[in-house]
């Protein structure tokens, strides 16, 4: 399968392509150098100030990025970047640019401005035909999940892999390779927590993780694992990141345990899709496959996606604390484990939710203090004005 790695950066207010090398100027405006090779990447222009649109062609198609710089941008220092994939964008009325206008909506990019490079992705592809299809020949437009369990949307994993070595290789927008963090909502979630624990396990046309590593990601509002597919499997790399693990406690999508009340008398089950929900040894059955909890409730036994991370991160669970508006699950190292695992159970929101402040400062104890939870332990161990949803 090829891949075509030569990358377009497009600024979001110039649509020029120029066929050349790029050298960044003392403006932060890239300029032509000479003509690149394949491997490349070749940028229009690449501005300090705005949030940059991109592509880079994966099989024959374009996919879609953009790049933010943060403030204090220097090209000889190398910054943290933090990857962004968005939620389903579904219904009749999207639109291929409702779709795209996603990578130029900046209230997300505001925790991070001063320090990060943000790069937002798209699930927006032309291969999507416009005229509806069956789920395995592609679906239709309108329908913007990220990776389904089919070969047709395979694309995604292409997508990030190589985009991902293609910045890090970049000398125009200096990655620090040992910072690389990420952001999943919903659909995003899952394919992120899919991505750093390998793909499908008959994903076998690309080495994931293989010259780069996710140091944290942060998940919302869909990150429950699924039995033998979002889960660890054979390919799963040996390198695992650190987890900030977010849901809301009225998401209908979400799965608990789901057989008894929970710690603020919310009975789970009154959220659940479909309702009941059917229950096999201890994980729920769903259109997408059996899924583990959330996280343990009242009943230890059954399996959690908490527990699932934690076994494998070396971690084991030392219980919870609770603030006005969530539910902070800890996990302390059985020997001597380098990686971090933080559950947040938001109390009265759902599906969706704003936890941006809470996501940077979470990175930042990897980019900045080491790993050193002490700092962002005493902004999450707090009651907070924040408002969530």
């Amino acid at each position: 399968m090829k891949i075509a790695v030569t990358l377009f950066l497009l600024s979001s207010f110039t649509m020029l392509l120029v066929p050349c090398a790029q050298a960044q100027s003392d403006k932060g405006i890239v300029e032509p150098t000479e003509q690149p090779d394949d491997s490349e990447l070749v940028f229009s222009s690449l501005k300090i100030d705005q949030t940059n649109r991109g592509t880079i062609n994966i099989n024959g198609y374009d996919r879609h990025f953009s790049v933010t710089f943060p403030t204090s941008y220097d090209d000889g220092v190398t910054y943290p970047v933090v990857l962004f994939f968005h939620g389903c964008m579904c219904g009749r009325n999207v639109t291929d640019e409702t779709v795209l206008r996603y990578l130029d909506w900046k209230p997300r990019l505001e925790p991070y401005r001063e320090d990060f490079i943000t790069i937002k992705v798209s699930a927006f592809s032309e291969k999507k035909p416009a005229v509806p299809q069956g789920v395995d020949e592609g679906g239709a437009r309108g329908m913007w999940f990220w990776h389904e369990a089919f070969e047709s949307e395979r694309d995604d994993f292409l997508f990030v892999h190589a985009l991902l070595k293609a910045l890090q290789s970049s000398s125009d927008i200096n990655i620090d390779p040992e910072n690389i963090f990420g952001v999943g909502h919903s659909s995003g979630a899952i394919f992120l927590i899919s991505f750093v624990l390998g793909g499908p396990s008959d994903l076998t046309d690309v080495s994931l993780n293989d010259t780069y590593a996710f140091k944290a990601i942060s998940v919302t509002g869909g990150s429950t694992l699924r039995k033998g597919i979002v889960d660890f499997k054979g390919n799963t790399p040996s390198t695992l990141p650190s987890v900030l693990h977010m849901q809301g406690e009225r998401d209908k999508g979400l799965w608990f345990n789901g057989q008894e009340t929970g710690k603020t008398g919310t009975n789970f089950l009154e959220f659940a899709t479909p309702f009941p929900p059917t229950i096999i040894d201890g994980l729920r059955e769903t259109a997408h496959g059996l899924t583990y909890s959330a996280w343990d409730e009242n009943t230890p036994s059954n399996p959690s996606t908490l527990e699932r991370w934690a076994e494998h991160l070396n971690l084991e669970y030392s219980g919870y604390e609770e603030y006005s508006q969530y539910y902070v699950y800890d996990f302390t190292p059985v020997t001597t484990a380098e990686n971090v695992l933080i559950g947040m159970r938001i109390k009265d929101c759902g599906h969706g939710f704003r936890a941006d402040q809470y996501q940077s400062d979470f990175f930042r104890i990897f980019s900045q203090q080491n790993g050193d939870l002490r700092a962002y332990d005493s902004e999450i161990s707090r009651d907070t004005a924040m408002s969530f949803c």
